[in-house]
Parts: structure tokens; C-alpha cells; sequence
């Protein structure tokens, strides 16, 4: 056990060497700088719009537009009043001048439009293997390998542990079972919102749902969702039409009005000329002129209140027209808001099922006892990467430098010569016969539960 000692604390305190004979060249990684970034799907990034006002030398934000954005599996990012804009592969700068040229080219902009980019949220680094605790690891720029593994509890203690592999399984295989209910959820809802973007009367069949037994119940739930937004916005736009109708009598009653108080103007001011020409010539009084004069008068102003109230008529339908317009382009945008929300939910739970389908593997294949090892070799640290040419993996050091979407796995091999020469040996033995050296095949793999992506 003295032996051993100076060795086990050099691997708990992460300074063992590695073996150089066992390198690959490394995935060419190097540290991620923030200007030189290239986005990718599943990041979260934080937009901020906003205008410069000359006159009031004053800087004016768009709250509306501002927030929040995730960039979906496609690489898209849809901002409001710009639309869909390709960020996938672009750095922070140069999404920031593609929004602003879509933002000019759609609202006719006066070139003092401001739009920032900050990634607020990158795609999670997976530390998976012989550390505390496997998974996701929050992505910060510069971090590098031990710092990953440092973030997942650090390399898995080495001498005696006992495995609990059916109980992980099941608590792996019970997480997969959740997160596959959530997204089976944020599916039947972007069907859903899809549907009401299309203004379809149903939700379509979705692929992925085909052949789940919950997927009925939750399409159903959708579908009450649905009519019950519908059913708002066809009161809202029923209410509408109805005041145009209302406003079109109205309109039509004034019109008829105003054509008989024409036809009456008419009248009196052929009375009044007739009566002028009587009192000139003395056959008639000064007074039924002047009556007549003031009868014409009242005929005028009153004509004029009548062609007023139709223009003011005339008004509110337009306005109505407009508001009309504005519910339409309101739920359009929420609809969009809400797309692209879940479609970062779903790249999220597939990127958390697929590490959860992992570990329940592993669980399955490690079995349960304890196991005893004499001496470990040097961790092997193994870097899987996604380039432009596909998957590429190989071992690194600790000091690597990671990049967003990347999976480290650690290794302790066995069955090596460890330190001194001492052989290093492995056996499984039951907790209810801690004395017995017989040792235990290892389990067959596990198939990956269903619904593994």
C-alpha cells in the first residue's frame, strides 16, 4: 500500500504523464477567441437593436426586437421585422452586419441603425468516462481539457470503488425516459405553431411521433391550444368586421342625407333669388328675403356637419383596416418568437438524450461489486470533434484547448504495468463475499434505449 501511495496521489492531483507513444495528432484545436468565433446550432445569443436619433442626439433601443435569440439545428436565428438570418458560421460581427442589411432592405432604414451581438450560451463540451460525474459541461471561451474534466468532478478515484451499474442504468434510462417525454412535448408543440403559421385548420402527422402511444394525447392537447388561440383571434377580427359593417351603413345613410340636403339647399337658394328679384321690383317684403337668407344658411351649415360625420366614418374604417393588420402581424411574430424558442428546447433535450443513452451503456456494461485495482496507468484523454469534414477523433493532453460541442472521454486502463513494474489487476468481486478473488466476466453491451438520436 506504501507503494502505491506517491503514484495514487499524483493521479488524484491530476499530474500523471502521459503516454507519449499512444499520441495522434490532435483534432487541430486551439482556444476559441469570441471575434473569431463561428456560431453554430444550439448557442444562445443575446441581439440588441436599437437607433441613433441625430436630432435628439439620443440613443433609442427596440425592446420588441431585442432579447434572447437561439440559433436552431439549421443554423437560422429569426429576429423579428428582419426574418430568418443564416448565423451558423459567421462570427458575432458579421451576423450583426447581416441583420442590419436585412433590417435596412425590409423597413427602407436610414443607415443609423445600431444592431450588437453577445454569445451568451455555447453549445455544451460532454466529459464522458472515468470522471466523477459525466455529462454536459457549460462551454467557457479558453477552456481547455483538465478544466472540463475538473468541471465534471475530476478523474474517477482510483483503487478500490464500488459499482452500482444497474442502478445508474436505471436512473440514466429514467432521465432518457424524461427528457424523450420533453421533447416529444416541444415536437407536437412546433407542429402545433407551424400549423398556425400556415393557418392550417389541423396539426399534420409529425414522423417522429408516428408510432408513440403518447403522441395522441399530446398532439389532442395541442390541437385545444390551437383552437382556443384561433377562436380568440377570429373574435378579435369578428369584432373588427363587424364595426366596418356598421361603419358602411352609417356611411351610406350619411351619403343619402347629404344628397337630400343638397336637393333642399337647392330649393331655398332658388326661393331666395326669386324673392330678391320680387323685392326689387316692390312686390314683396325685405323681411321674407332676409328669412330666406337665413334658411339657405342653416341648409349650408348643416350640409357641411353631414360630410364631416362621413369623413369621420370614413376614418374609423381605415383604422379598422389598420388594427386589423396589426393583430394579424402580432400573432405572426409571436408565432416566429415562439419557433424559434423551441427549436432550441428540442436541439437541447437531443444533445441531453444522447449523453444520457451513453452513460446508460456504460452503466450497463460495468456491472456491480467492487473492484480492486493495483496501480492505474496514465489517464488517456480521447478528443471527438465535429469539423467540415465530419468526425474526427484522437488523444490529446490535458492541455488542449476545447472548442463548443466537443467530447472528451477519459480512460484509466487496466491490465497494464503500472508503476515499478507492479501488474495491474481487475476483479469484481460480490459485497456479500468481500474475501473471494474469483473474478466476474465483464457484461455484455447493452443496446441503447429507444428514442436514442
Amino acid at each position: 500500500m506504501r507503494d502505491r501511495l506517491p503514484f495514487l496521489a499524483l493521479l488524484l492531483f491530476g499530474a500523471l504523464p502521459q503516454d507519449s507513444a499512444a499520441q495522434t495528432a490532435p483534432p487541430q484545436a486551439q482556444a476559441v477567441q469570441v471575434e473569431n468565433y463561428h456560431l453554430g446550432p444550439r448557442e444562445k445569443l443575446f441581439i440588441r437593436i436599437g437607433q441613433w436619433d441625430p436630432v435628439s442626439q439620443a440613443y433609442t433601443a427596440w425592446p420588441d426586437v431585442s432579447g434572447e435569440y437561439w440559433v436552431g439545428a439549421d443554423g437560422i436565428v429569426s429576429i423579428p421585422m428582419a426574418g430568418p438570418v443564416q448565423a451558423a458560421g459567421l462570427t458575432v460581427s458579421d451576423l450583426s452586419t447581416a441583420i442590419l442589411t436585412q433590417l435596412q432592405t425590409r423597413i427602407g432604414g436610414t443607415g443609423e441603425i445600431d444592431a450588437s451581438v453577445e454569445i451568451i450560451e455555447y453549445r455544451p463540451v460532454y466529459v464522458m468516462g472515468e470522471v466523477q460525474t459525466p455529462g454536459a459541461v457549460a462551454y467557457l471561451p479558453g477552456m481547455n481539457v483538465i478544466e472540463a474534466i475538473g468541471l465534471a468532478g475530476g478523474f474517477r478515484r482510483a483503487e478500490t470503488a464500488f459499482l452500482q451499474g444497474d442502478r445508474s442504468a436505471l436512473a440514466s434510462l429514467g432521465a432518457h425516459e424524461v427528457l424523450r417525454l420533453d421533447l416529444m412535448r416541444q415536437l407536437a408543440k412546433m407542429a402545433r405553431l407551424q400549423a398556425e403559421l400556415d393557418s392550417r385548420p389541423t396539426i399534420p402527422a409529425i414522423e417522429d411521433l408516428a408510432n408513440d402511444p403518447a403522441a395522441p394525447a399530446l398532439l389532442a392537447r395541442e390541437m385545444d391550444i390551437k383552437d382556443a388561440r384561433d377562436a380568440e383571434v377570429a373574435s378579435q377580427l369578428s369584432q373588427i368586421a363587424g364595426l366596418e359593417t356598421l361603419l358602411a351603413a352609417e356611411i351610406d345613410r350619411l351619403g343619402k342625407q347629404i344628397t337630400l340636403r343638397g336637393e333642399q339647399l337647392e330649393l331655398a337658394q332658388a326661393d331666395l333669388a326669386n324673392t330678391s328679384d320680387l323685392v326689387e321690383r316692390g312686390l314683396t317684403t325685405a323681411s321674407r328675403r332676409m328669412d330666406l337668407q337665413s334658411l339657405v344658411a342653416d341648409q349650408e351649415v348643416r350640409l357641411l356637419e353631414l360630410e364631416t360625420a362621413r369623413l369621420t366614418a370614413e376614418q374609423r374604417v381605415n383604422e379598422a383596416g389598420a388594427r386589423r393588420l396589426d393583430i394579424l402581424n402580432s400573432r405572426k411574430r409571436d408565432i416566429l418568437d415562439a419557433l424559434a424558442v423551441a427549436e432550441g428546447e428540442v436541439a437541447a433535450l437531443r444533445a441531453r438524450m444522447q449523453t444520457e443513452a451513453a452513460l446508460y451503456a456504460e452503466a450497463i456494461s460495468s456491472g456491480e461489486g467492487f473492484v480492486t485495482t493495483e496501480g492505474l496507468a496514465a489517464p488517456v484523454i480521447e478528443l471527438t470533434r465535429k469539423g467540415a469534414s465530419g468526425l474526427t477523433r484522437a488523444e490529446v493532453d490535458r492541455a488542449e484547448a476545447l472548442q463548443p460541442g466537443d467530447v472528451v472521454e477519459v480512460r484509466l486502463p487496466l491490465g497494464e504495468a503500472g508503476p515499478g513494474g507492479r501488474a495491474i489487476t481487475q476483479s469484481k468481486v460480490s459485497p456479500f463475499a468481500p474475501n473471494s478473488a474469483s473474478v466476474s466476466p465483464a457484461a455484455p453491451a447493452a443496446p441503447l434505449p429507444e428514442g436514442h438520436d
